[in-house]
């Protein structure tokens, strides 16, 4: 329970012990969740699904002071989506999100269904293009057009994928 607590109540800077690589690189991360657990056979030969995290206690000041071996100036840092139970002064958050969930799609007189990519853009009232508007995760740089995963002949496709909106 007290770490509960300490953990609402402070900042969480965490920090991957392993790099990674990818796996399932055109279906959302919940699939290849789902057919990991799923699987019948397991290779206990250093193949699976390997997540590490530690929790670093302080704010990201103090974290780099004390553990600069682990977080250094490449790390990404998030912020938490919402808004914390205390808001500081200066702190100013106009974040949007946009989640792009799912779909259905008529594969029409085709035999099979259609392969599906979706593009995301940030326009103003004029339709004009806003460059670097949108950020898929911590630490990229903002694009002026997202595109999802390309499902391969599904007709109600599922992405859940995430974007930061931010002019």
């Amino acid at each position: 329970i007290a770490m509960e607590t300490y953990i609402r109540q402070r900042q969480l800077i965490m920090s991957p012990l392993i790099t990674s690589h990818v796996i399932g690189e055109n279906e959302p991360l919940t699939s290849v969740f789902n057919k990991v657990i799923a699987a019948k056979e397991v290779n206990h030969k250093g193949q699976g699904l390997w997540v590490s995290l530690k929790l670093l206690p302080g704010d990201l000041a103090q974290v780099q002071k004390d553990f600069s071996h682990l977080v250094d100036r490449s790390t990404a840092v998030a912020r938490k989506m919402g808004f914390p139970e205390i808001i500081l002064p200066g702190d100013v958050r106009n974040d949007i999100y946009v989640t792009l969930i799912q779909g259905e799609f008529d594969k029409g007189k085709k035999k099979t269904p259609k392969n599906v990519e979706v593009t995301m853009s940030v326009h103003d009232e004029d339709g004009n293009l806003q460059e670097k508007a949108i950020h898929p995760g911590a630490g990229y740089e903002g694009v002026s057009e997202y595109k999802s995963v390309v499902y391969y002949q599904v007709k109600q496709p599922c992405w859940y994928e995430t974007v930061k909106v931010g002019l």
